[in-house]
């Protein structure tokens, strides 16, 4: 009998203490909307997180101005192009291929050819593609690919279709 005295006094103490604790108190710590709205408040505003969007859009249109001139096209997202018998694709500088079917040749220039940077080699003019390998154009000189068949690229970049 006694035992269950004493667990009954424990038990009562415990729950007067959860009774009487205040909320949000370092006792009994809740977080509430009003202070978690005003936390991210402060964070969007110390980081200027609210200025991303106007932001973007004008790199978009800087990006749209400088794709501006003739049949050339230029993206920022990979870019599926094919090219078949007779085609060039002359990449600008950073532009970055990838060759993902077909057979195609390296367009160098005088002062090199194109980066391979899965392989970590320079291909020169006339070397041929290797398939799903990361290709750079270092400068836009006149670099790029060439197709006697068929091909199909990954385009990240600024280039143009020859015929």
């Amino acid at each position: 009998m006694k035992k269950i005295l004493i667990l009954t006094l424990i038990l009562a103490l415990i729950f007067t203490a959860v009774v009487f604790a205040a909320p949000g108190d370092s006792s009994d710590p809740i977080v509430v909307l009003s202070y978690l709205n005003d936390r991210i408040t402060a964070l969007i505003n110390e980081y200027k997180l609210d200025e991303i969007p106007s932001l973007q859009k004008k790199v978009n249109d800087l990006a749209s101005d400088g794709s501006s001139s003739g049949s050339g096209h230029s993206s920022a997202e990979l870019e599926v192009v094919e090219l078949y018998e007779g085609d060039k694709l002359i990449a600008g500088a950073g532009t970055e291929l990838i060759l993902r079917g077909g057979k195609a040749f390296v367009i160098g220039s005088e002062l090199g050819g194109i980066s391979n940077v899965t392989a970590g080699k320079d291909f020169v003019a006339g070397m041929e593609f290797v398939a799903n390998h990361l290709m750079i154009v270092p400068r836009d000189d006149g670099r790029g690919a060439y197709t006697d068949d068929y091909a199909i690229f990954m385009v990240r970049g600024a280039y143009e279709i020859i015929k």
